[in-house]
């Protein structure tokens, strides 16, 4: 086997330009595929990232029934056992409290619905990024406290409010009796997100300030948690659920409370796979070609080679040789060049400013920062080996079969 593979690679030489136009062709294939991967998985990664650091969490305590339909009545008083056991994981860095509540938002110029969260500000700085994405310019703020009169509100919303940091506006709001309740805030804070969805209708208040208006007491409407992984939230769910001594509470992890975010992504990769399959049939033609080529130019050598006694098995393992030593060698410079680049990307990455609104709507942000995984690599590796070993299947079957007195009177 030695021999042959020796000999494979001898062969594959003896025509330099036309094995390196089949290498490069590979190469470029996998280049490209390595890099559309290493984008989309970005992609995914920063809109997971950007939904769970903004809005959802990694898990999340809700009373049931809530996640389905957001309204007051779905509150709860969370009890020392479920504090007690969040603080027994070693694997929660950081949880807070929450109360959320549907009401109206007005201006002297218009109004409109939104969603009010009501929040502890030194807690949600270590669950979200809300206060990394509030503006410091012209007044605006973060929240100070949970009994603060201010409001935070999005760039979008203050532009159709026609309002600025430091102006007054009004939230309409259904308390725990039923009553309609108006209570004036004073805009403390601008915000913008990458989630367009997240600045069209979210608007935050002080915790303590909000269940004082609507009259729940110490009643929230979740806890949101984070894990030292996003990936391995089950067992963090588990265990809370197995914890919990209130079977009226839920646990929902991020993908629970996302489906739709999960079936983005498994679109996204269902996407690659169609991407996968036009690579797939690139290599073959271009390998398959190449080396049938080969088998015509060498027809009188194979013919001499088996009548001193080769047998046609060592003849086909020596085309699938040399069909493997061209896919070696173009994924080899196909996954370098494409892993160089996007190491480069990683650290700067890539600017869709002018996509900005597009971005903003699947909420991954306008810079994305490709990333590669040794999956990546595992997948591209297995695509090319695939290819060319399919590829090579016809020719070094002809070859195999190939009858000496025919091949020594071939011209």
């Amino acid at each position: 086997m030695k021999m042959l593979f020796l000999l494979s690679w001898r062969n594959l030489w003896r025509n330099k330009r036309r094995s390196v136009v089949v290498i490069s062709s590979i190469a470029i294939g996998i280049f490209a595929m390595m890099l559309s991967m290493g984008v989309m998985n970005g992609f995914n990664i920063q809109m997971v990232e950007n939904t769970i650091s903004t809005s959802l969490g990694h898990v999340a305590v809700h009373a049931r029934g809530f996640q389905d339909n957001m309204k007051l009545e779905y509150r709860f008083t969370p009890g020392p056992e479920i504090y007690r056991a969040i603080k027994e994981r070693k694997d929660i860095r950081a949880y807070t409290p929450r109360l959320k509540v549907q009401g109206m938002i007005q201006s002297s110029e218009t109004s409109r619905g939104v969603l009010i969260v009501g929040i502890d500000p030194a807690q949600e700085k270590t669950v979200s990024k809300m206060y990394e994405y509030t503006s410091r310019e012209n007044g605006s703020a973060f929240l100070e406290s949970p009994d603060s009169g201010g409001i935070l509100i999005s760039r979008a919303m203050a532009d159709t409010l026609n309002v600025l940091a430091g102006d007054k506006v009004v939230l309409m709001i259904q308390d725990s009796k039923n009553n309609i309740i108006g209570t004036g805030f004073l805009v403390t804070g601008i915000f913008q997100t990458p989630v367009a969805s997240l600045d069209k209708y979210i608007v935050f208040v002080g915790l303590k300030k909000l269940q004082a208006v609507t009259a729940v007491g110490e009643g929230i409407s979740e806890i949101n948690i984070i894990t030292d992984d996003k990936d391995r939230v089950e067992s963090v769910a588990r265990f809370l659920a197995a914890a919990n001594g209130d079977p009226s509470l839920e646990i929902l992890t991020w993908k629970e409370m996302a489906p739709n975010l999960v079936s983005a992504i498994k679109l996204f990769d269902s996407m690659m796979v169609i991407f996968f399959m036009i690579i797939f049939i690139t290599v073959i033609f271009s390998v398959a070609n190449t080396l049938i080529m080969a088998i015509m130019e060498r027809f009188h050598e194979i013919g001499v080679m088996k009548c001193i006694g080769t047998s046609p098995w060592r003849i086909f393992v020596l085309i699938i040789f040399e069909a493997v030593n061209l896919g070696a060698v173009g994924l080899m410079a196909g996954v370098s060049a494409g892993a160089g680049l996007i190491w480069l990307l990683s650290i700067n990455g890539i600017d869709f400013s002018f996509y900005m609104e597009s971005m903003r709507i699947w909420g991954s942000g306008s810079v994305i920062y490709p990333r590669i995984r040794l999956y990546d690599i595992s997948m591209a590796a297995m695509v090319v080996f695939t290819t060319t070993l399919t590829a090579a299947l016809y020719p070094a079957v002809k070859a195999a079969r190939i009858k000496p007195l025919d091949a020594l009177h071939y011209v």
